[in-house]
């Protein structure tokens, strides 16, 4: 067997390893951010074969999902009650005229690696703090970092929102691109009067920081691309072919 020992061809193979390090490194990272589509942490449901006797556990109240009205893509109306609809506000709503509370606005990633970058996930909530029920419209959209409007969603029916009640609205916003910074938005657009209290519309605000993995991965192959051919040519100045013979 043949062993090629010539320098020129070590540092080349340095190069090349080199730049599989950091490229392996950036999918992992990436591979791993999808993956963790669940930030609470993972669903475990265990079945018993057999009859045991157990006491029936007292009901506890659960968050109600809810199409809106009429329906909208990606948008999902959810009525919490007791805890759930206390965390669901936050702890410093803000109150229109005592008429209504909202929250702020909630936004997460689910990124992807590709040049569409995944989605960005947008909470909102609303409490009728009287006895009427009535109806307002939400609006959702997006800015990226040079304040250009990349997804919206207009005129989203919050329709009949009984008193007492609170619900949450969830908008996803798919493939908003590689961008590392969003402004997020949202605008409630309650009736003009409910009884005989005047409202206005309300904007809440959140900025999302994500990494342009998409842009890190090409700048690394751009680097390590540079770096072998660069390697290739100061190996070949410096040190001509047929300095190294093989071993046998």
């Amino acid at each position: 067997m043949t062993v090629l020992t010539t320098f020129p061809q070590r540092r080349l193979l340095m190069a090349v390893l080199c730049t599989l390090v950091p490229l392996i490194a950036l999918l992992g990272v990436s591979v791993s951010a999808q993956a963790t589509d669940d930030p609470d942490g993972v669903g475990l449901t265990v079945g018993v074969v057999g009859s045991t006797a157990s006491p029936t556990p007292s009901a506890t109240p659960s968050p109600t999902a809810r199409p809106s009205t009429p329906a909208v893509p990606g948008v999902t109306q959810t009525t919490a009650t007791g805890a759930a609809a206390t965390d669901a506000l936050g702890a410093d709503p803000v109150s229109l005229a005592g008429v209504l509370a909202v929250s702020g606005l909630t936004a997460h990633a689910n990124q992807s690696p590709g040049p569409g970058g995944g989605d960005v996930v947008l909470d909102f909530t609303v409490k009728n703090l009287t006895t009427t029920p009535f109806t307002s419209s939400v609006r959702f959209w997006v800015d990226n970092a040079v304040g250009l409007q990349i997804r919206s969603v207009d005129d989203i029916p919050l329709a009949d929102l009984v008193g007492g009640e609170t619900r949450t609205v969830t908008v996803t916003l798919t493939d908003v691109g590689q961008w590392s910074a969003f402004n997020t938005h949202v605008t409630l657009t309650p009736p003009e009067t409910v009884g005989d209290t005047a409202l206005s519309p309300v904007t809440r605000d959140a900025l999302l920081l994500v990494p342009p993995y998409f842009l890190l991965i090409v700048l690394s192959l751009l680097g390590g691309v540079y770096a072998v051919a660069r390697y290739a040519v100061l190996t070949r100045r410096f040190f001509p072919t047929g300095l190294g013979e093989p071993l046998s």
